[in-house]
């Protein structure tokens, strides 16, 4: 019969503490109990493991070949007994996410920053891919969960709305629109303005904003990132549309936002393995992400009346 833990525990225990009484102590059990389970550990070894002398047990030259091995499996399984009630804990792991620019370059570093400073054991990976390429970057880089501004069906994955993202006027610190709560789309129309790139999602939205309040478009400057647009804004050449994601850690002394009306919004698509569970650690992350964004668009919300 093979010996079990709860044997190679008693062993350990005699072999440290020299006496029964001490080992059943040290484990929180009978004297008879420990030396059951040495009776038995002896059995399954076939060989004597300890010599009684003046009151105490000493062990064999076998035990003490044998106890190097069972100290190395104990210390296994209390490591194992830690990792699980670190991951049981959320307190371990590896998470990998997928996500747009608007995204990823602010608000979820920040977000997930919040998360791991009380998760220092947790591994993060974070992917910027633009909204068509984000199916593809969950499957090549094994991404726990992505988010897009996209609804691509794709084998593997499943996709479902995640919430909407505004647009929102980024203007100088020093610009005349600063007084105003909202700003009207009729108010950009003396402004240069700095565009994202015809490609970006974003970018069509604004466009057609612009068609529909018999505006003209005509950007002055035009970017391939939010973040970019910004800082021309914070330089004094322009005003913005820009995802509402965007505007956390902006300093108002150098740019700041305005809600729009008529409000602006694009859809946010989450996507996740069709075949493989979120882990329970990932799930905490993307809720803790939801909420940031939540957070962030409630503080651009129109008034009611406006709404």
């Amino acid at each position: 019969m093979r010996p079990n833990i709860r044997q190679i525990e008693a062993f350990n225990a005699v072999v440290k503490c020299g006496s029964v009484t001490r080992a059943a102590e040290d484990l929180f059990v009978s004297q008879p109990a420990v030396t059951k389970l040495i009776r038995a550990f002896e059995d399954a070894c076939g060989f004597p493991l300890f010599i009684r002398e003046s009151g105490r047990l000493r062990p064999t030259p076998e035990a003490r070949r044998l106890y190097l091995e069972t100290e190395k499996l104990l210390l296994g399984v209390a490591q194992i007994d830690r990792v699980a009630k670190s991951i049981r804990n959320l307190e371990e792991g590896e998470i990998t996410v997928v996500a747009f620019p608007a995204l990823s370059m602010r608000l979820l570093p920040k977000s997930s920053a919040r998360f791991l400073a009380k998760r220092p054991q947790v591994r993060l990976s974070v992917m910027t891919r633009t909204s068509p390429s984000i199916p593809d970057g969950m499957l090549t880089g094994k991404a726990d969960f992505g988010m897009s501004l996209l609804k691509t069906p794709g084998a593997g994955l499943e996709c479902q709305p995640f919430g909407e993202c505004s647009m929102v006027v980024a203007l100088p610190a020093n610009h005349p629109l600063t007084a105003k709560a909202v700003i009207d789309m009729n108010d950009l129309k003396s402004d240069r303005l700095i565009s994202l790139g015809r490609d970006d999602l974003s970018a069509q939205v604004i466009e057609q904003a612009f068609i529909h309040a018999k505006e003209e478009y005509n950007p002055a400057v035009q970017v391939q990132m939010a973040d970019s647009a910004c800082t021309f804004v914070a330089e004094g050449q322009g005003i913005a549309l820009v995802p509402s994601l965007c505007t956390v850690g902006w300093s108002p002394d150098h740019v700041q936002f305005r809600p729009i009306t008529p409000a602006i919004k694009t859809p946010m698509w989450l996507y996740t393995s069709s075949s493989e569970p979120m882990s329970e650690l990932a799930k905490e992350l993307l809720a803790q992400i939801r909420s940031s964004v939540e957070e962030v668009e409630n503080s651009f919300a129109l008034p009611l009346e406006l709404a």
